[in-house]
C-alpha cells in the first residue's frame, strides 16, 4: 500500500445518516465503504454500478451544494 492521503467529501447530513445506517448494517463503516468503492472502481476499470438513465436523470436533479452550504461533512 502506497502514502495515505485524506479525503474531505461534503455530503447532505441525512445522506450521510442513511448512508452509514446502511453500511453499519453490512458490517462496514463509512470510511471502509467508501475505500471499497474506489478499491472496485479501481479493479474493475469503471463504476462498480451502472449509470443508466434513470440514475443520470437523478444526478441531474441533484443540487450543487457550495462548501459553505450546511452540507454534512465526512471525513475519511
Amino acid at each position: 500500500m502506497g502514502k495515505l492521503v485524506e479525503v474531505t467529501l461534503e455530503i447532505d447530513a441525512e445522506l450521510k445518516e442513511q448512508a452509514e445506517k446502511v453500511c453499519l448494517e453490512n458490517g462496514l463503516t463509512l470510511e471502509e465503504a467508501t475505500v471499497l468503492f474506489f478499491e472496485e472502481t479501481v479493479r474493475l476499470g469503471r463504476f462498480p454500478f451502472e449509470l443508466d438513465e434513470e440514475l443520470m436523470e437523478y444526478i441531474a436533479k441533484q443540487p450543487d451544494t457550495p462548501a459553505s452550504d450546511s452540507a454534512g461533512s465526512v471525513k475519511v
